[in-house]
């Protein structure tokens, strides 16, 4: 599957995203495709413009997307990765527990605010 020019930088995801107040349900499908647009991946629109068929789509899980592996998909988590490490700022060595740690603070930090804007502390 071919790769395409980015049409969406991180910072302009994570801004889109960041305003939104949709429901996951209404939000899904376009948030999707932002995220094929921001790492250069053809939309599924895109990538089968004909349909599959009922046969063809039964084979197309996730589960075995992942058992698969393709290099795409393996070539876009580690462009997602680092662009949501660009967005947030944030050096690309960090390990999984220190994202973690600075993901919880930064909830943390984010609830606080919103009880305080609330009046509650």
């Amino acid at each position: 599957m071919a790769s395409r020019t980015p049409s969406m930088t991180p910072q302009e995801f994570v801004d889109k995203w960041r305003r939104s107040h949709l429901k996951e349900r209404s939000a899904s499908q376009e948030h999707f495709i932002d995220l094929c647009r921001m790492l250069g991946h053809p939309t599924p629109a895109q990538a089968d413009p004909e349909g599959a068929s009922g046969a063809e789509l039964k084979k197309r899980t996730l589960t075995n997307l992942y058992n698969q592996r393709p290099t795409w998909l393996d070539l876009a988590h580690k462009k997602l990765h680092e662009a949501v490490l660009d967005a947030y700022a944030w050096p690309h060595h960090l390990t999984d527990d220190q994202i973690l740690e600075r993901l919880l603070a930064l909830n943390l930090e984010r609830a606080e605010e919103g009880d305080r804007q609330r009046g509650l502390k």
